[in-house]
């Protein structure tokens, strides 16, 4: 049975580094998905209420923008037993992922 392990990247180019020695160790392309973190676009809505939440983080409006500030990228691999688990794991912490 299969399940899919997610970690984050802080960097792009990590997530794109580790995909390939995923890859490169016989994971197939299939199994391996990544993805680019990106910011939403607000609408007024979102908007507003942002705009309180951030009146009320500690450092203020520049610091929970610094929050919510998404580079990097995550990657999803399906793994078949705890074996691939392993191996993916030591791969791609190798890379700095963390947990997702």
């Amino acid at each position: 049975m299969s399940r899919t392990i997610h970690r984050n990247f802080p960097q792009l180019s990590d997530a794109e580094s580790a995909r390939s020695a995923l890859l490169a160790s016989g994971f197939p392309q299939s199994s391996v998905q990544l993805t680019k973190h990106t910011t939403l676009p607000s609408d007024v809505a979102t908007s507003t209420v942002g705009n309180l939440l951030d009146a009320l983080t500690p450092g203020g409006p520049a610091a929970a923008a610094a929050a919510r500030h998404r580079a990097g990228a995550m990657l999803s691999i399906d793994v078949y037993d705890e074996d691939d688990s392993a191996k993916a794991d030591a791969i791609i912490g190798s890379y700095g992922a963390s947990e997702a």
